[in-house]
């Protein structure tokens, strides 16, 4: 249908200025609140499919900034997960040295329950955007999920006096954007793009 094709089409230009593969898509959701819960949603089915079960009844961990939206630490509890906040700097960004402290610091056992890392893409009050690049070297090399929160700002992948900022992006399993901030859509809104769309239809 024609606005099902319009959808796709919009997801698809976003994915594209975040450098996510082809085969990447997703939906629209009703805001980033709605974004943000089903990508880990999708990021906890992931880790417990690869398991084959092992981590069905096991309590989850996700590691987020300091910085992070509110919203990230009400879809940790809503889905019953820990929650790990790291510091982030004086400038409000979360770095790839304090990211690394943090899971260093995690016991044995709570490695095992990690299963993504929340960064965010321009935080809500200062626009802040965090070492995207060290975080996706980082969960390549823990083998967890990326979800980069850019419901604010990450409409500035558009400006290219800024779009090194956003490097690493293009590695996120997951990425959100509100096009009713600042691609000035008149709708509240928000654009949920997968990594691997097939992830979130099993999860969901």
């Amino acid at each position: 249908a024609g606005a099902v094709f319009a959808e796709n089409e919009a997801l698809r230009w976003i994915a594209e200025l975040a450098g996510m593969p082809a085969e990447s898509g997703g939906v629209f959701v009703s805001g980033g609140t709605a974004g943000n819960l089903s990508a880990l949603v999708a990021a906890r089915w992931w880790w417990r499919h690869r398991a084959e079960g092992a981590h069905y009844r096991t309590r989850g961990l996700v590691v987020a900034s300091t910085g992070a939206h509110s919203s990230v630490l009400q879809a940790t509890r809503v889905m019953d997960v820990d929650l790990v906040r790291v510091p982030a700097d004086e400038r409000g960004k979360l770095r790839g040295d304090a990211l690394q402290a943090a899971i260093d610091d995690l016991e044995a056992a709570d490695r095992e329950r990690l299963f993504a890392v929340v960064v965010t893409s321009g935080t809500t009050n200062v626009g802040v955007v965090d070492d995207l690049a060290a975080t996706a070297e980082l969960c390549r090399a823990h083998d967890v999920w990326m979800h980069v929160d850019g419901a604010y700002g990450g409409a500035g992948l558009a400006a290219p006096s800024v779009r090194h900022l956003y490097d690493g992006i293009e590695h996120a399993d997951s990425f959100i954007v509100d096009p009713h901030k600042w691609l000035f859509a008149p709708f509240d809104s928000c654009a949920l793009l997968y990594r691997d769309p097939a992830i979130a239809r099993a999860a969901h």
